[in-house]
C-alpha cells in the first residue's frame, strides 16, 4: 500500500501539472488569435466569395388615419337655415298673438286642431309667430305658415280668409230668430263674418278678462246697436265665462271654436250678467 502511494504521487508531480497548464494555454491562445484573423479576413460564409448586392430600401405607405376611413372627407360647410313658405297639408286657419301667449288653430285633411307654443303637429314644433304667419321648426329647419286675413288691431283673433259668398245676403232678421227660448241662426250669418272678420270688432268690443294674472273670460266692452251680436242676445257688461260648457281660461278654447265653426250645430254660451249666471242657447241651421 505505501508503494501504490507513493506512485501515485510520482505520476501527478507539479511539474508535470504545470506541463499540462502551459500546453493548454498555447492552445487555447492558438484558437483566439484564428478565431479572430477568421472574423477580419475569411468571408462570412463557405469559402466562396459573396458579392455585395445593393439592396433597396423597402417603402411603405403608412396611413395615419383610421382604417376604416377610405379617403379623407371633404370639410362641408353648414348652410344657414332654410325657410319654406309653407307645410304641404298642412293650413293656418287662425292665429292668436299676444305677448304673453300664442295660439293658432291648424287644418290637415279637414280636420282642425288647436296649437300653443311648444306643441308639435307631424313633428313641426311650434316655436313663434308674427302677425300674419307661424314659424315651425323641424330637423333643423324653419317652416312658415302664412294666414291670408285682413289686419286686425292688437292681438285681436286673426281669421284666414275664405271665399265670399256670391249670393247676397238676407235680411238679418230672418238670419236670427227666436223659437222656445233658443235663438235659431243662419248658418250664412256666420259665414258672412268668418270672411269678414274685420267687420266683427265694428260690432262688438272684446277684451280678456285676468285675474290674478290667468285669463277668466271675455268681457264685451260694446256692442253695436242694432247689430247681429245685440239680436244674439250680447249686452255691454256682459262677462263670457264659458262655451259649450268648456270654461274659458284658456284662448284654446275660443281657437278650437274658431276652427269647427262650420260643424257647429248648437252652441250655449255662458255669461254673468249682473252678478248672475245665465246660459244663452243657439241652434245654428
Amino acid at each position: 500500500m505505501k508503494q501504490e502511494s507513493g506512485n501515485m504521487k510520482q505520476i501527478i508531480s507539479p511539474k508535470l501539472f504545470s506541463t499540462l497548464i502551459f500546453f493548454l494555454s498555447i492552445i487555447l491562445l492558438v484558437k483566439i488569435v484564428w478565431t479572430t484573423l477568421s472574423f477580419m479576413f475569411l468571408p462570412n460564409s463557405g469559402e466562396e466569395f459573396s458579392s455585395k448586392v445593393k439592396v433597396k430600401a423597402l417603402y411603405y405607405r403608412v396611413r395615419l388615419s383610421n382604417n376604416t376611413m377610405n379617403t379623407i372627407k371633404p370639410i362641408v360647410r353648414k348652410t344657414p337655415k332654410r325657410v319654406v313658405s309653407s307645410m304641404r297639408g298642412i293650413k293656418l286657419i287662425a292665429l292668436y298673438n299676444a305677448s304673453d301667449r300664442l295660439v293658432i288653430t291648424v287644418e290637415k285633411n279637414r280636420k282642425a286642431s288647436v296649437l300653443t307654443k311648444g306643441d308639435k303637429i307631424d313633428g313641426f314644433l311650434l316655436t313663434s309667430a308674427g302677425s300674419d304667419y307661424a314659424i315651425f321648426t323641424k330637423n333643423a329647419k324653419e317652416f312658415k305658415l302664412t294666414l291670408n286675413a285682413t289686419k286686425t288691431i292688437g292681438s285681436q283673433i286673426i281669421q284666414n280668409k275664405q271665399p265670399r259668398r256670391t249670393a247676397t245676403r238676407i235680411n238679418s232678421t230672418k238670419e236670427i230668430k227666436e223659437e222656445n227660448g233658443i235663438k235659431v241662426v243662419n248658418r250664412s250669418l256666420l259665414t258672412s263674418y268668418i270672411s269678414n272678420p274685420k267687420k266683427i270688432w265694428k260690432d262688438i268690443g272684446i277684451s280678456e278678462n285676468k285675474i290674478n294674472g290667468k285669463l277668466n273670460g271675455f268681457k264685451i266692452n260694446y256692442v253695436k246697436r242694432g247689430s247681429d251680436f245685440e239680436k244674439l242676445g250680447l249686452k255691454r257688461g256682459d262677462l263670457l265665462t264659458a262655451i259649450n260648457a268648456e270654461k274659458l281660461d284658456n284662448i284654446g278654447a275660443v281657437m278650437g271654436l274658431y276652427g269647427d265653426i262650420n260643424n257647429i250645430e248648437n252652441l250655449t254660451l255662458t255669461v254673468e250678467r249682473n252678478g248672475k249666471s245665465e246660459d244663452i242657447e243657439y241652434e245654428i241651421q
